[in-house]
């Protein structure tokens, strides 16, 4: 998987946003657009790497001012945008003329400038949009408080014919950066939403769909049989999704932007990439947003990723990482001897 970014501004003021630290400042000089010439060689490197997605991010991807000439770069593969939703008409347009099975608008549904969510002209607005590209929209919300309503979206879902699937993210933090996230203590709140979330998309034949982050300790075994029952997928993630920049910086995530980035080399692959990423971040990968992770049973069997990477280093960032390697005959003790032994150690530098 890997995102392209085709603008570096937004026309929103997210307070959960974690793609702030990489905006452009136009009165710097410098453009927040990528470039025709660039856009071809990042879709040849999509090429090069066996990919047939071609996935635009921003900022808001759609205030390109070349977005429906993006869009005809990039026709003939499957074309996935980001957005807040509300985008210039010029853009909409262009995106309703692509047939469904080509296209999906992944509209986020609680962007806003607002402290206390979107104003009744952004909601408005935004769901004239969702009625326009029907089926190409996959609505999406991110988590980024305990309460929310979700029964409006679902309201607006059977009414605009769009997708039946509602993808929930955690807003998580940015490394160097200030943005409102959800705290992991809150977790277990969030997870018994979701679930109870389940149980009324199951009778609408509404599938949810977790984005990276969630842990598995968020449910307990009766919410993750309801969610199971509601066709979502628990598999856990926090793998290098490759966010390449206007300016051909690949990063692991925009919340890690600026700290295992890479430059697009001359005939590089997603691949060689993603390998390079993953070895500089598998010390972090040893421990969790929880300092129980390393000795979770769900991560043992393959259950659980240990949440978002960015909020596991963000627990390191006032001292270094330290790593225990025991002995194979010290998985079968008790987690206190475990911890008392003495094993190999590294430490990483926060």
């Amino acid at each position: 998987m890997v995102n392209l970014s085709v603008s570096a501004t937004c026309n929103m003021k997210c307070s959960f946003c974690f793609a702030e630290g990489q905006m452009v400042d136009a009165s710097t000089g410098s453009s927040p657009y990528i470039s025709m010439e660039a856009f071809g060689r990042h879709l040849a490197f999509l090429e090069r790497s066996g990919m047939r997605e071609v996935r635009l991010i921003g900022g808001e991807p759609t205030m390109h001012p070349q977005f429906t000439e993006l869009i005809q770069r990039a026709r003939g593969r499957h074309i996935v945008v980001f957005t807040n939703g509300l985008m210039p008409e010029s853009a909409l347009a262009s995106l309703e003329d692509l047939p469904e099975s080509e296209c999906t608008v992944l509209v986020n549904m609680n962007a806003t400038r607002l402290p206390d969510g979107p104003s009744a002209a952004e909601t408005r607005r935004r769901s004239k949009a969702v009625h326009r590209l029907r089926g190409r929209a996959l609505l999406g919300f991110t988590i980024f408080r305990v309460d929310y309503d979700l029964r409006p979206l679902l309201e607006l879902m059977e009414k605009a014919g769009a997708q039946r699937a509602l993808r929930l993210g955690l807003a998580q933090p940015i490394l160097g950066g200030r943005n409102e996230y959800l705290h992991p203590k809150s977790y277990r709140a969030v997870g018994r939403t979701v679930a109870e979330l389940a149980t009324r998309t199951v009778p609408l034949g509404v599938r949810l769909e977790l984005d990276c982050g969630f842990v598995r300790c968020m449910f307990s075994d009766e919410d993750v049989e309801v969610l199971r029952n509601a066709g979502t997928d628990l598999t856990p993630r926090c793998n290098p999704i490759l966010d390449v920049g206007v300016d051909g910086t690949v990063s692991h995530c925009f919340p890690l932007a600026g700290r295992f980035d890479l430059a697009l080399a001359s005939q590089p692959v997603a691949k060689e990439l993603r390998q390079v990423i993953e070895d500089r971040t598998r010390p972090y990968r040893q421990a969790g947003v929880y300092r129980r992770c390393s000795r979770c049973a769900f991560r043992e069997r393959g259950e659980c990723a240990g949440g978002c990477l960015a909020m596991t280093i963000r627990r390191f960032r006032s001292r270094p990482l330290r790593i225990a390697v025991p002995a194979d005959s010290d998985r079968a003790k008790a987690p206190k001897a475990r911890a008392q032994r003495e094993g190999v150690s590294s430490r990483v530098p926060h």
